[in-house]
């Protein structure tokens, strides 16, 4: 749902998103899937163009673990902090300003968004809030849902993998004794 940035009041304005409302269903339904979202954020004007965006979103994400393929809901609570200014037009021989590694960014400061005609797609916003905080190798976590130990577990450090697995007892043939029985003139 795209919220009109002319219509928020100079106080800002509350807003609360949940699965019964339905603003996001459509766009989050890829990202979490039949689970639950809930999503507050507040809207503030800084001036006549510029925004303040900050709230939180909690919600559970379909996963699939990267270690034992087990499929599972990877809790997610985020939240965000975004000035939203206007979008401008990159010209062609244009340059911008920009940090050179993630690490120069300032740690919990806000992020920038650009937002065209007065109008920004929060509900795209979440889905992407979503979407970057599933981990690059998701894992079954610790404890279950139903309150039990997962099944999936890395070896403790210093431990190697253990195989139950049966090494063959005969000799694999020599691939040169086939030579041995060549005669040369």
């Amino acid at each position: 749902m795209k919220i009109k940035l002319t219509e928020v009041p100079e106080e800002g304005r509350a807003y609360h998103w949940t699965t019964q409302t339905g603003e996001a269903n459509a766009v989050l339904a890829d990202i979490v899937g039949k689970n639950a979202y809930d999503a507050e954020f507040f809207i503030k004007p800084l001036n006549s163009k510029d925004f303040e965006l900050t709230g939180k979103i909690k919600t559970k994400s379909p996963e699939v673990c990267s270690r034992c393929g087990n499929d599972f809901n990877l809790p997610v609570s985020e939240r965000f902090h975004e000035i939203l200014i206007p979008k401008r037009e990159q010209p062609r021989a244009s340059k911008y300003s920009k940090v050179n590694h993630v690490s120069d960014l300032p740690e919990g400061g806000p992020e920038v968004s650009e937002y065209e005609n007065m109008v920004f797609d929060m509900s795209e916003y979440l889905h992407e809030v979503v979407a970057l905080a599933a981990p690059f190798n998701p894992a079954c976590p610790e404890i279950g849902e139903d309150g039990k130990p997962s099944d999936c577990r890395i070896p403790e450090s210093g431990q190697g993998l253990i195989y139950e697995e049966q090494m063959p007892v005969e000799k694999p043939q020599n691939p040169f004794a086939a030579l041995k029985n060549l005669k040369l003139n």
